[in-house]
This record gives C-alpha cells, sequence and structure tokens, in this order.
C-alpha cells in the first residue's frame, strides 16, 4: 500500500510538471499568435482601406461614364426635338424661314445650348453665326465642325441650309458639374476624403496641375500645384502620384500633411486615377491613424480571448489530470480487485476437481445453519466418500485416483442442481449441499444419485474401474448449535452405509 502511495504521489507530481510546462509553452506560443494575429489583423484592415478607396475611386469612374453617355443621349434627343421644331416651317417662304429661324434662336433661352448656324447657299455666306464656326463653304463649315459636336443635324430649306447641335464642350461641361456636385453632396465615412485635380502637363514641373475639387481641403479648388512640393516630412507626393499615374494610371501611396486638429504630422493612405478623357487625377484617401481604434480594440478582444482561453486550458488540464489520476487509481483497484478475486477463487475452488475447498464450504454450510435459525428452513447435508478409493490409489497411482475424483465431481454435477454445492471436504470426501431438499425425498434422491454415480467407468476402454460410493444424510435440527452438529450426524450415516456393504445411503435426521 505504501508503495502504491509513493507511486501515485510520483505520477501526480510528474503529470502536474508536464502540465505546468504545456501551460507555459501554451502561453508562449498564444503570445507569439496573438502578436502574428495583431499583424495580420492590421494587414487586413489596411488591405480592406485599400480596396475602399479603389472601390470607390473606381465607381466614381463609372458614375462619371455612365452620365456622359446619359447626357449624350439626352442631347441627341434635344437636337431631335429641335430640329423637329424647325421642320414644322418647312412650309414658309425663305424670306419668313430665315426670320423665324433668327427669331427662334435668339429669343428662346431654352436653347442657348444649341449651336445654330442658317445659311445662304445663293449669297455663299452665313446669314444666322453667333458662335462664328462657319467656314468658307457650307460643305467646309460641316467638316470642320462635325466633330466638335455631341449630337448635330443639318437640314435645308429653298435656298437656305442650315445646321443644329450641341457641342462636346457644352455636354462634357454639363458632366463635370454634375460630378463635382454630385461629390459634394457624398458624405464620406470616418474621415476620409476625395479629390480631383486636372493635369496640365504629365511632365510636371511648376503649375503641372490644377485642384478641381477637394472635400477635405476647399481651399485647393483652382490652386495650381508643383511636382516639387513636399509634405510635413519630407516626401514629395505630388511627384510619387504623377510618376505612378505616367507610369500605371493609378497608384497606392502615402504621404503626411499637417492634422488640423492635432496640429500634427498625420500619415494618409491615398489611391489616384487617371480618367485620360478630362485629363483628371481622381484620387481618395484617408488617415491611417483611423486604423489604431480598430486595432486597440481587437488587441483588447485578443487578450481577452487569450484569457479565457488560458483559464479554459487550465481548467482541461486539472480536469484531464484528475480523469488520469483517477482512471490509474481505478485501474489499479480494479487489478487489485482481479486480483484478490482470482486469488480467493483459487482459495475456494479446488484445483483439482473444481469443486468447492473446504474453506468455501465453510462458509456455505454456516450460512445455510443462519437461515435456517431464521426461517427454519434449512438444505440437506450429505456427505459422500468413495468406495476402495485407497485400493485404487495404491493399485492403479495417484494419477488414476486423481481421475476418479474429477470424474466423480463431474458427473455429481451433471446430476445436481446449479443451485446446489459440493465441497471437497478432504481427500475423496465429499460434502453436498442440497438447498430446498425435503427429507421424505432423500431415499429417491440419493438411490438415483447412487446410480448415477455406479454408471460412472474410469478408463481407457481396456481396462475400466467401476466407481462407487457411499453417502449418509442429514437435517438442520433446532437444538443444533452449528452447522457441524448436522456434518456429525452425515458422517455418522456415511459410516453406517460403509458398515452396510457401501454403495448405499444412511440417513439420521
Amino acid at each position: 500500500m505504501v508503495i502504491r502511495r509513493k507511486y501515485t504521489l510520483l505520477l501526480t507530481v510528474i503529470s502536474s510538471i508536464i502540465c505546468v510546462v504545456m501551460v507555459c509553452f501554451y502561453l508562449f506560443s498564444i503570445d507569439k499568435v496573438g502578436e502574428i494575429y495583431i499583424k495580420e489583423s492590421k494587414e487586413t484592415i489596411y488591405n480592406i482601406k485599400k480596396d475602399f478607396l479603389k472601390d470607390t475611386v473606381n465607381n466614381l469612374v463609372s458614375e462619371i461614364d455612365m452620365k456622359r453617355t446619359g447626357k449624350s443621349l439626352y442631347m441627341e434627343k434635344f437636337v431631335n426635338r429641335t430640329c423637329a421644331v424647325i421642320n414644322l416651317k418647312m412650309e414658309l417662304s425663305d424670306r419668313e424661314f430665315c426670320d423665324f429661324f433668327i427669331g427662334f434662336f435668339n429669343n428662346n433661352p431654352d436653347y442657348k445650348s444649341i449651336t445654330a448656324v442658317l445659311w445662304d447657299e445663293s449669297e455663299k455666306k452665313a446669314v444666322y453665326d453667333p458662335k462664328n464656326i462657319c467656314g468658307a463653304s457650307w460643305e467646309d463649315t460641316v467638316y470642320k465642325n462635325s466633330k466638335t459636336f455631341t449630337s448635330y443635324q443639318t437640314s435645308e430649306h429653298g435656298s437656305y441650309r442650315f445646321l443644329i447641335g450641341v457641342t462636346k464642350d457644352y455636354t462634357e461641361n454639363l458632366v463635370k458639374e454634375d460630378i463635382f456636385q454630385t461629390i459634394k453632396r457624398v458624405q464620406f465615412n470616418g474621415s476620409s476624403y476625395i479629390w480631383i485635380n486636372e493635369i496640365l502637363d504629365y511632365k510636371g514641373g511648376e503649375n503641372y496641375a490644377v485642384g478641381r475639387i477637394c472635400t477635405d481641403m476647399p481651399e485647393n479648388v483652382g490652386k495650381y500645384f508643383s511636382a516639387g512640393t513636399s509634405d510635413v516630412a519630407g516626401t514629395f507626393p505630388y511627384r510619387t502620384e504623377l510618376d505612378g499615374i505616367n507610369r500605371d494610371g493609378e497608384l497606392f501611396f502615402t504621404y503626411n500633411l499637417k492634422d488640423k486638429e492635432k496640429g500634427e504630422g498625420s500619415k494618409r493612405l491615398a489611391y489616384s486615377k487617371l480618367y485620360k478623357d478630362y485629363n483628371w487625377v481622381i484620387g481618395m484617401g484617408l488617415y491611417l491613424d483611423d486604423l489604431n481604434p480598430y486595432l486597440d480594440q481587437i488587441n483588447r478582444e485578443s487578450r481577452g480571448m487569450v484569457s479565457r482561453l488560458t483559464f479554459l486550458l487550465v481548467l482541461l488540464l486539472v480536469f484531464i489530470l484528475g480523469i488520469g489520476l483517477g482512471s490509474i487509481s481505478m485501474i489499479e483497484n480494479l487489478y487489485h480487485w482481479k486480483s484478490k478475486h482470482l486469488m480467493e477463487s483459487e482459495l475456494n475452488v479446488d484445483s483439482l476437481t473444481g469443486a468447492e475447498t473446504r474453506r468455501s464450504g465453510t462458509k456455505d454450510l454456516r450460512q445455510a445453519f443462519n437461515k435456517y435459525k431464521k426461517l427454519g428452513t434449512g438444505p440437506g447435508i450429505m456427505m459422500c466418500d468413495l468406495d476402495h478409493f485407497k485400493y485404487i490409489n495404491d493399485k492403479y497411482g495417484h494419477s488414476v485416483g486423481d481421475l476418479v475424483l474429477v470424474k466423480f465431481v463431474n458427473v455429481s454435477k451433471d446430476y445436481l442442481r446449479s443451485s446446489d454445492k459440493i465441497i471437497r471436504w478432504g481427500g475423496d470426501e465429499f460434502i453436498i449441499i442440497l438447498y430446498g431438499m425435503k427429507e421424505k425425498a432423500a431415499f429417491e434422491f440419493c438411490d438415483k444419485y447412487l446410480s448415477k454415480i455406479a454408471d460412472l467407468k474410469v478408463g481407457d476402454g481396456n481396462k475400466e474401474l467401476n466407481v462407487t460410493v457411499s453417502v449418509g444424510i442429514s437435517f438442520f435440527r433446532d437444538t443444533d448449535e452449528d452447522y457441524t452438529d448436522a456434518i456429525n450426524r452425515a458422517d455418522d450415516a456415511l459410516y453406517q452405509s460403509k458398515k452396510k456393504g457401501r454403495n448405499q445411503a444412511s440417513i439420521i435426521k
């Protein structure tokens, strides 16, 4: 028991050391994982912000394209409707049509966006050209200006030729103004902002670009920029932006500006893209300092998660340690119980015959007697002794004698009920406890039992031995002080059977 306690204590100490080492390794690992997690989270948030900037600018570019398409279609319809109105006056005379045409465009401010020309082919000159676009001939006029219109139509009335259209410049200016108003109305999340600079010289230098809109710094609208201008950190963001635009048409870059509220340098992330048709650089930026609250929150959540996981790990290790020690203890107890049970089995079962030993049989007899004292009912106690067993041993040897004993017990077990007990009391003497045996049925039972044993043959077929047994039976009495009183009477009855000539049964009640 002392050795077992020392072994359990040693195992507990070793397991505890292993658990402590595992916890330390876990804490070290989780700290490193936390650093990687924070780093990866920072990169992830940084990439999300970059995607946000790029997607917003690309959406704005897509919106410009849609607005240009929409304006072009609108202008085409507007020119078609205007031309249809003019065509309604085709029944007028040349003089009347000329007066109508000039008066229509001079007196209708709704058509100020229209570029209108009236050409007198007979005089070979323009009679109405407020924007001075005519050439030396009508064909020259149409050819020279056709590419400048978003949409136009030409027609004729007698000797007059006329052109009605909307210029691309006018249409594009409408689109630009619409875009500017759209950007001004947009509310961006956090401290993000957008700007549009128009490039005047792709080579850079002084006044290479002019500001068209800037939601963060409205004072930059109309301001000219130099590629050699540095920020508060001494870098040259305009040069960096122009180089990237010239090289790839777009870029991400960082620069530093003085924060108006904090009065100190603030690092910013920006994305710029060239819209070539307008020579616009459309850019969007945000303050990188805005990432810190996200990272702080992630750090707090990460540490909180680590604390919870550490606590759960410790509980798990304690649980596993407890289960392990409990399992070891249970296995030891089970092994001890099995060993004890095996030892008791070896002590309680005769190794030769398989009958119960006298030690085990004594317990059964004592229990049966105690039950008799309480309930008044008890078993029959039958004592058996093999006839001439000493002669068999002397003549044929102990091996044959042992075989006779084994055969006798096996035949007896086959005849007896499973609840009955057969006990090797000593040598060739056996006691059988017949539970529930009635005194009046004892003789009949014994006769059948004797016949069963008498049929037993021991040998190899050439030479067989007949085995018989003498039996004495008794029952508990109220006057008995112990089970041994009934054993003694059964022994006396057995002696009577021997005296009568063996292979007989006698009863002493």
